[in-house]
């Protein structure tokens, strides 16, 4: 549990996290999620061997390599092999170079919308859904993602597309993002990774809107680290309005970094907040937070923590800031780094520190099942068949806590149900 400093009797501004800076952690955690058996690790990723052979469903990750569709397929097998720059050409490189090898060398990290499935653009207006995806995928396999989430929730969900920039890179911009990128300051690139940094910018926008209620994030793999890092910026935000909490007449304002004075320009709109209101600003943060949402699947964070705590009025409780939820697959080796490692909660060690609740899929109908890390063909199918099947009593993801028969928060959002605040 991080330090908590109190700033008003029912809001906890939480302390910024550890960093780590150690590839010794890393390559320990690492080392220990190896250690299952069997050692199918080949199945830990794709999930059961018998699952890989056609037909496949609609969604399945598996049709990216559809013999009809070749020039996609051969896409994703060039963007996936061939090492690119995650950023985008440069003026002289796009003026004299073709589409082609623009396309192959540069891939910087993109915004995609998925159409309303109501071909509406008011059916959740408050809403905003977003996806963000892990190692591997190009837009067209995100499309295939974020198509299967927005038919089960019924929702137009913006993808934030983390560009796959080959294997390689892919795995080295997880190390650096879950090791040594953890202290995001906006005007420095160093400090952050260029998809944190493009999912940073579209999240800010999107809590800051103040037509907006509920803001949710769906991220899974490589996305869950991208996604620690994303409220590690906004933690940084919300301490510089602690600042003027503190002092609303602070003359040191040119002292903060770009991304503390980003959030004294965007989070608050101080025309209308009375900064010398005691608790206003810190009131308007609370509001913020209370909007976001954030649903991991195979979580591979190593901290990934809650911001702030609100006290549950009448029941004496502090709840949590942003709402977080983990699911996982008992043999997914990536879970295994993060949510699902031996080391998370660990107080000799304290390497993994994941908040909120986890929902591991570990008692089903076979042993294979606990298998398999693909977004939707190892997790969101076997919610969507449980959820649509009504005679299903087996829960594919039941908490992980014993002797709790909660249910994932997420359920609640399907075939287009509403959730309530949670806080």
């Amino acid at each position: 549990m991080t330090t908590q400093e109190t700033i008003t009797s029912t809001f906890t501004l939480a302390t910024p996290p550890k960093e780590y800076n150690s590839l010794q952690n890393m390559l320990k955690i690492g080392l220990k999620a190896l250690d299952i058996f069997p050692p199918f690790y080949v199945q830990s990723v794709l999930g059961p061997a018998y699952q890989w052979l056609p037909p496949y469903r609609e969604y399945s990750e598996f049709t990216i390599l559809n013999p009809w569709k070749p020039l996609t397929a051969l896409e994703y097998i060039r963007d996936v092999t061939i090492p690119s720059l995650d950023r985008a050409p440069n003026k002289w490189a796009r003026t004299f170079i073709p589409p082609l090898i623009t396309d192959t060398f540069w891939r910087p990290s993109t915004y995609h919308q998925q159409m309303d499935p109501f071909d509406s653009e008011t059916s959740f207006i408050r809403e905003k859904w977003f996806f963000l995806n892990g190692i591997m995928t190009n837009e067209s396999v995100a499309q295939i993602n974020s198509g299967l989430i927005s038919k089960m929730f019924r929702r137009p969900v913006t993808i934030i597309n983390n560009s796959t920039n080959s294997l390689p890179l892919d795995l080295a911009q997880c190390v650096i993002g879950h090791e040594y990128k953890t202290d995001p300051v906006i005007d420095k690139p160093e400090t952050m990774t260029e998809p944190a940094y493009t999912a940073t910018v579209a999240l800010i926008e999107a809590v800051i809107d103040p037509e907006v209620d509920k803001v949710v994030l769906i991220c899974h793999s490589q996305g869950t680290i991208i996604a620690a890092n994303v409220l590690r910026a906004l933690g940084n935000a919300l301490h510089a309005l602690e600042k003027l909490e503190i002092d609303p007449n602070t003359k040191d304002l040119p002292e903060l970094d770009v991304l503390d004075r980003l959030a004294l320009e965007k989070l608050p709109d101080l025309s209308h907040i009375d900064v010398k209101d005691t608790g206003g600003i810190l009131n308007y943060a609370l509001n913020i937070l209370k909007k976001l949402e954030v649903y991991t699947f195979a979580n591979c964070a190593g901290d990934m923590t809650y911001l702030a705590y609100a006290e549950n009025e009448g029941e004496g409780t502090q709840i949590g800031l942003p709402y977080i939820e983990n699911i996982a697959n008992k043999h997914d080796i990536v879970a295994r780094i993060g949510v699902l490692s031996p080391y998370k909660g660990d107080t000799d060690d304290d390497l993994v520190i994941i908040d909120g609740p986890v929902f591991e899929r570990q008692k089903d109908t076979t042993f294979m099942d606990t298998w398999g890390h693909l977004l939707n063909h190892n997790y969101l199918y076997a919610i969507d068949d449980y959820l649509n099947d009504s005679e299903t009593t087996v829960d594919p993801f039941p908490s992980q806590a014993d002797g709790d028969t909660t249910k994932p928060r997420l359920y609640g959002y399907f075939a287009g149900q509403r959730q309530g605040g949670y806080a």
